[in-house]
């Protein structure tokens, strides 16, 4: 019986949702297709935004939010993972990992998303009508920015990585992707550079900086100068160092960006976007950084921190105590109220760098990350609204005096690395042969970049990454000379037949 009256209650239950069926069956006014969006500046501004979104949200702990630094800036010799010696953070650090560790998995993931979109829009623009040229040539010239970061940072980690210069509309050749030779893909991305140079603003027009978060000509030209610099280098070995010390001089002539008088001023949250900046990573709000809060001790009261990441007491002995920036580097003491917190024991009191018996010297945090404005990262998930920096001026006038020397000797290269110098209370250099001016360049490099992914990408194209980091106490309990190829996550080497790993994986 009360299956009867079941079946009775679904019949009177089906009966009204038949009768208005057309009631409910409702007739599109409007939709986006590829066909119809983008079709306005205001749609390029979201398509644009959507780009962003591989790098700050849209997937747990997207690309600049932890994951680049993780494969960028963890694996070198001056970033020490010490929370963990099990995880996949420790086997980026001590090249332990495989073929299916998360991160490399995840920023592949991110990198060829980013670089999807970007195609879409390349595709894209050309087509449409109603738009002003201008618009469409800064949004064009951003779109190929894009596609050449995603690639640089893709080849600088992989070596000959899959090579996407169109939109894939044939899902069924998605999983017939192949690797291309990486000398192709720096001609692409130096190809892409070049033409973005041409097509972006020096400053948006409703911007009120040049960098806020939207690429410019100064970045496109940096990003330059830094793809010459890598194709320059060992890896590559084709001599474009003139054409690099020509697209960074041509920031510098721009006049759109200068040095910050005090380099600690940098790194505080209500300076972002200041006129040091070129290309930043922007967080704000909802959207905000996670590995820039990791290099900081736990157990100091309300500034405490998540404690993942330490650098070395070597390379702090590095900088001269002269050196203006080596206080802002390295996080060394904290004073919260009335209590001062040091990372080296004082008297009876541990220091919050003691990391015995694993590593016998305490150990100094980042100092360049620490600011978070002002507010607690415990009440914002661990996380901060610091920028991560991807180009500054400085780098621009130091690839101008490492390219300078390395195309005509160091004549004409001396302006940009003292200006650098200057700012860091050091002496101006003088008198140098090309090899020695080609060495102060480099530990100039390491010293006013640090913790800034440059590192690990600077020792391969130097031709030191194995005397350097096959060396490291840390990286080489795993490392071995193949690693300067990371492994193609093994998800791409099973849904491709062509794609091959890398050798020692």
């Amino acid at each position: 019986m009360r299956t009867k009256h079941l079946c009775v209650a679904a019949l009177l239950i089906a009966m009204p949702l038949a009768s208005c069926k057309d009631y409910l069956t409702e007739t599109p006014k409007d939709f986006l297709t590829p066909a119809n969006f983008p079709s306005t500046e205001a749609d390029l501004k979201i398509a644009l935004g959507g780009i962003d979104d591989w790098y700050t949200g849209g997937a747990n702990q997207a690309y600049y939010i932890r994951g680049w630094p993780m494969i960028s800036e963890v694996p070198n010799e001056q970033t020490i993972l010490i929370n963990n010696a099990t995880d996949s953070k420790y086997e980026q650090d001590t090249y332990t990992y495989n073929s299916n560790n998360e991160w490399l998995f995840r920023v592949w993931a991110q990198i060829y998303g980013a670089i999807g979109q970007s195609n879409l829009l390349i595709a894209t623009i050309p087509q449409m009508t109603g738009v002003a040229q201008d618009v469409k040539d800064r949004y064009l010239g951003a779109a190929k920015f894009h596609r050449a970061l995603n690639h640089f940072n893709a080849v600088r980690v992989w070596g000959d990585v899959p090579l996407m210069t169109a939109p894939v509309t044939d899902f069924s050749t998605a999983n017939s992707v192949v690797r291309t030779p990486a000398a192709d893909v720096y001609t692409a991305i130096a190809a892409d550079l070049v033409d973005a140079v041409k097509l972006l603003p020096v400053k948006w027009p409703d911007s009120v900086t040049p960098d806020d978060g939207r690429p410019t000509r100064g970045a496109a030209g940096t990003m330059l100068a830094d793809v010459y610099a890598n194709m320059s280098g060992v890896v590559i070995n084709k001599n474009h160092w003139a054409d690099a010390a020509a697209a960074a001089k041509a920031v510098i002539d721009s006049k759109a960006y200068s040095l910050v008088a005090d380099y600690s001023q940098l790194w505080l949250v209500k300076n972002k976007n200041g006129p040091e900046h070129i290309y930043s990573i922007q967080f704000e709000g909802l959207i905000r950084n996670l590995f820039t809060t990791q290099s900081r001790p736990s157990g100091i009261g309300a500034e405490s921190g998540s404690n993942y990441w330490c650098t070395t007491p070597e390379f702090m002995d590095t900088f001269l105590d002269t050196d203006l920036r080596k206080k802002p580097t390295f996080l060394t003491s904290v004073t919260v109220g009335a209590t001062t917190f040091n990372y080296a024991t004082v008297g009876t009191v541990k220091g919050y760098g003691d990391k015995s018996p694993r590593f016998p010297k305490p150990l100094p945090y980042y100092g360049k990350f620490y600011d978070n404005g002002g507010q607690s990262i415990a009440l914002n998930s661990g996380r901060s609204n610091l920028n991560w920096p991807v180009y500054r001026y400085a780098e621009t006038l130091l690839l101008h005096a490492e390219a300078e020397n390395e195309a005509n000797g160091p004549a004409n290269a001396y302006a940009s690395i003292n200006a650098v110098r200057a700012r860091a209370g050091l002496p101006a250099l003088a008198g140098l042969t090309q090899a020695t001016f080609r060495d102060a360049v480099r530990q100039e490099r390491s010293w006013e970049l640090a913790f800034e992914s440059k590192r690990l990408f600077d020792l391969k194209r130097w031709g030191l990454y194995t005397a350097v980091i096959g060396a490291d106490p840390v990286s080489k309990t795993g490392w071995k000379a193949t690693n300067i190829w990371a492994a193609i996550p093994q998800h791409e080497i099973d849904i491709n037949a062509g794609m091959k790993q890398n050798p020692g994986y």
